[in-house]
């Protein structure tokens, strides 16, 4: 991956920008997997950014406990995560699995069984299917 675009290296708030011209999309947020943002659609500020990373990030990390729930046994690998879908009153917060080491968080202006959220979810999907790789990010190293 190391002569690869990947979403740490390269711009991709355009391609969030394009997510929230779909009906009912506020904001847009690509993070990594340690909770950095990584790219935000143009309506959302750097502090918020910052806190909604955190808490995707969050909510991410969590469907790792779901193994056993699912009565599979518990080898040590959680199920890979497609995406949580968040309905909270007048919005709904999608999250999806975006590329190695990230997430895609999406806001959406409606409930969960809205036109606006099966629209945002479509065009999300599309979105990853076609940019995976450079919404990946590099596995950082521990630092000195």
């Amino acid at each position: 991956m190391s002569d690869q675009h990947t979403a740490d290296s390269t711009d991709m708030a355009w391609v969030l920008n394009r997510l929230t011209e779909e009906p009912g999309v506020v904001n847009a947020l690509l993070f990594s997997t340690d909770g950095l943002v990584l790219a935000a659609s143009d309506g959302l500020d750097r502090d918020d950014a910052d806190r909604a990373a955190a808490a995707l990030c969050g909510v991410k990390s969590l469907q790792g406990d779901f193994t056993a729930f699912c009565g599979l046994p518990d080898r040590g690998t959680p199920l890979p995560m497609r995406h949580v879908v968040s309905d909270l009153k007048d919005f709904t917060v999608l999250l999806f699995a975006a590329g190695e080491r990230t997430g895609l968080g999406v806001a959406v202006r409606g409930g969960s069984m809205s036109q606006e959220v099966a629209l945002a979810i479509t065009a999300t999907l599309k979105m990853i299917a076609g940019l995976r790789p450079v919404l990946a990010a590099r596995e950082r190293s521990g630092g000195a």
